[in-house]
């Protein structure tokens, strides 16, 4: 028995020194596949795609644009979702992505959709719309209500100061990228509604915001003792702050600027930023800092500035990457102008509403709101004109309304005054519907509706952008009219709202016409790109073309050679399916109208990848930091490949860049960041095309070495069946030491601990139990070597 028992722990031992341990660790989740939108309404668009195994959860994108940047809209636990919201007659692009506990996969293909004609929320025409509240007895127990309303478990959660604004205001866009709740806290005390609700939400990490003079030291204990782990982020004052804050969230490419000494402008903006990932960056108003321009300069493309120059001066305005004033005559104003500045970023089926004169119930409500990308109102008693006429303007589109705050703040009757004012029952008999517009010529453009029984006149509102600035053109009494004297081949939009005696209908659905050219000669489409999807599918789209009613679509397998007619589109892109694997494929466009047909566009080509049973995927991909410039990546053989394009970034779902072509299975990525995580992803070639992506895996760059010695004399002596003690000699100018662990001497170390001290007691430890132990000295600075390993066996 003995031998036998000796001959099962030798083959044991054997097979996990043969096997390799990642092999155990679960993988990243495949893409979900058949994704399909269809339009259910005026401003819904149901998503359903195919279960992906062992993933219990799908993050939903939407785009504008086909083949432009996503936005995160939301979160399903199931294989479909219902996107809402949505502008009538409209295109909306979409993609998913599984989520499981190894990891994000990528995103699935696209798929779009146009919703339906005619009023947005018409489904909801014969229901008044109802005012929601999250509220608590105090600014603790609501900002606790806000998490509770949004989230059922979150591992990292926000603790700002309920009491001090300041260095609070730019935490909402981190709680985004963390998609976490923001909780609230006392000075010296972790309220009970706070700690429960940290519990509720079985979160792993607190991120303070702000120095000890705002969340002391003691709240940070208070927190720790429930288990949490607990950082802080703060600088020397707000505007350190928000700049330490923006570091956190990593590259973006817009940013909101803001004085910070008065908290409204930047809560009105908070939700938008937190959805888009804009950093909040506070400054004086005359002066900016060489770390913040520095951050702006590295990232940033473009900068909103919140305030006239009484609040940023042109000293500051100047210096940002093009930057552009959002402003207002009181906060109110502001608010409202904030919002249709970024109106087609918007859904505005739910908006949320806050006082405008306190910032707690905001601040924790930003992020919510961010969710969904909804406005947060500012509201007074009584409503400020200028919020009166927002929440009329865009009543159709509104589906809930949720107060934050309770009756204290935002009264019961003005909750019911807003709900009331935007409540489509009110004014169900004045829509305007089918709305055309129908060019005339180089400068008239003729529109028509149906005429609404009991209305008194029309006005007519025109813009030159879908999302712009609608201003009044005519107030009418026949449902027609013929807007003349316009420009040549450019585009205007018009909305129509009915009247009846003092009382005004809804806008209309949003309607489009191109005046037609001079010459009415077509011109040919630019701007054509050929986008590859996977090995099956390529994504067309173009510029649109003036007085064009429809695009014919050609696509040959040789440059010079016969051009197939294979579609006739209304819109300025399509997708071109059931393609065959590893084919070039050429494509031009050519626009046609009514009485003629423009040019050929531009050819552009796409390959098609190579499909699994040419070139498969490359497996067992790994990636092995060398040192603090040094990553070696390899993975094994693939069958007809030549060649190995290797991709790289720096965030997981960001752009990976072609690092090197190489002919053998492993590559050393050299000259990179110390202390910085890479992706890499390994994509198969040969001469008759490329194959599909690896996997991605990852790694991180060691510290950069500095002068810091190496801890010597390091003693690990067992105290018990659970607890090993660790002593070694203090190191020159170390302020910290970082403890590694492992069960074998060659194996991975993890890092355990970080002290202070030249010892550290390791307990919790399972008995009879060989562990490895390695020492690090560092300090703000720089590191050393890390030790020898050193090992203790518990009793």
């Amino acid at each position: 028995m003995r031998k036998q028992k000796i001959g099962i722990a030798f083959f044991l031992i054997l097979f996990l020194l043969v096997v390799p341990l990642n092999s155990f660790a679960a993988t990243i989740p495949i893409p979900p596949s058949g994704l399909k939108a269809t339009a259910i309404s005026s401003s819904q668009i149901s998503l359903t795609w195919e279960p992906v195994d062992s993933v219990s959860q799908y993050y939903i994108y939407r785009a504008n644009q086909p083949n432009s940047s996503y936005t995160y809209i939301g979160v399903s636990n199931s294989t479909n979702y219902i996107s809402i919201g949505l502008n009538p007659n409209t295109p909306y692009y979409y993609k998913v992505q599984a989520i499981s506990n190894a990891g994000a996969s990528e995103h699935s293909s696209e798929a779009w959709a146009v919703t339906l004609s005619g009023p947005a929320g018409s489904g909801n025409t014969n229901s008044s719309i109802g005012g929601e509240r999250l509220a608590g007895a105090d600014r603790y127990e609501t900002a606790a209500k806000i998490a509770q309303a949004g989230w059922d478990a979150s591992y990292y959660a926000i603790i700002a100061s309920g009491e001090n604004y300041p260095d609070a205001l730019c935490s909402a866009p981190l709680a985004a990228k963390y998609n976490a709740p923001i909780l609230l806290t006392a000075k010296n005390t972790l309220q009970a509604e706070t700690k429960k609700q940290l519990l509720a939400l079985d979160t792993k990490e607190a991120v303070i915001i702000g120095g000890v003079g705002v969340v002391s030291e003691k709240v940070a204990e208070s927190i720790k003792e429930l288990g949490i782990k607990v950082t802080r982020i703060a600088g020397n004052d707000r505007y350190e702050t928000s700049l330490k804050v923006a570091e956190k969230l990593g590259e973006f490419d817009e940013a909101v600027i803001a004085s910070g000494l008065s908290y409204q402008d930047v809560l009105s903006i908070a939700p938008i930023a937190a959805k888009e990932g804009m950093p909040i960056l506070l400054t004086p108003k005359d002066s900016l800092s060489a770390d913040m321009r520095a951050l702006l300069n590295r990232y940033a493309e473009d900068t909103y500035v919140l305030g006239d120059t009484g609040s940023i001066n042109n000293n500051v305005y100047t210096q940002l990457p093009s930057p552009e004033r959002l402003i207002g005559s009181d906060w109110y104003e502001m608010n409202i102008n904030i919002f249709k500045n970024f109106a087609d970023r918007l859904d505005l089926s739910t908006v949320y509403i806050t006082v405008g004169t306190a910032y707690p119930d905001a601040l924790a409500g930003s992020t919510l709101a961010s969710l969904s990308g909804s406005p947060m109102i500012l509201v007074s008693n009584p409503l400020k004109q200028v919020t009166q006429n927002f929440l009329q303007d865009y009543s159709a589109r509104i589906q809930k309304v949720v107060a934050f705050g309770g009756t204290g703040v935002i009264s019961e009757n003005l909750l019911d005054t807003i709900a009331d004012k935007i409540g489509p029952a009110n004014n169900d008999n004045l829509v305007v519907t089918n709305v055309t517009a129908t060019p005339q010529s180089a400068s008239q453009i003729y529109l028509t509706w149906n005429g609404v029984s009991n209305a008194s006149a029309y006005s007519v509102y025109k813009s030159t952008s879908y999302s712009g600035n609608y201003e009044k053109i005519a107030t009418i009494s026949p449902p027609y009219y013929s807007d003349t004297y316009l420009s040549t081949g450019t585009t205007y939009y018009y909305k129509i709202q009915a009247i009846y005696n003092t009382e005004t209908g809804p806008f209309s659905d949003v309607v489009f016409a191109t005046t037609l050219t001079v010459n009415s000669a077509l011109t040919q489409p630019n701007n054509v790109k050929a986008t590859l999807v996977n090995s099956n599918q390529v994504n067309l789209s173009w510029d649109t073309v003036s007085s064009a009613l429809h695009y014919n679509v050609f696509r040959s397998t040789s440059p010079n050679g016969t051009y197939t007619n294979i579609m006739s589109v209304h819109t300025p892109y399509y997708t071109d399916t059931s393609l065959s694997s590893g084919i070039t494929y050429y494509y031009k466009i050519q626009a046609v109208g009514s009485f003629s047909t423009s040019p050929y566009s531009s050819v552009v080509q796409a390959q098609t990848l190579l499909d699994g049973t040419v070139l498969a995927i490359p497996s067992n991909v790994e990636a092995t930091t060398l040192s603090s410039s040094q990553i070696h990546v390899k993975w094994d053989s693939v069958t007809n490949a030549t060649v190995y394009n290797v991709y790289r970034s720096t965030s997981l779902m960001g752009t990976y860049e072609l690092v090197v072509s190489v002919i053998t299975p492993f590559h050393i990525d050299t000259k990179l960041s110390p202390s910085t995580m890479y992706f890499y992803k390994i994509q198969p070639g040969n001469s008759a095309g490329v194959g599909n992506y690896s996997e991605v895996v990852y790694a991180t760059t060691q510290y950069s070495i500095g002068n810091l010695g190496t801890p010597s004399n390091i003693k690990a002596t067992p105290l018990s069946s659970s607890q090993i003690f660790l002593s070694w000699d203090a190191v020159n100018s170390a302020t910290y030491y970082d403890i590694y662990r492992s069960t074998t001497s060659n194996g991975a170390y993890n890092k355990v601990e970080t002290v202070s001290t030249p010892y550290f007691s390791d307990q919790g430890l399972s008995a009879k139990t060989t562990y490895y132990y390695r020492i690090q000295a560092g300090n703000n600075s720089t590191t050393g070597s890390q030790s020898s390993p050193v090992y203790g066996t518990t009793q």
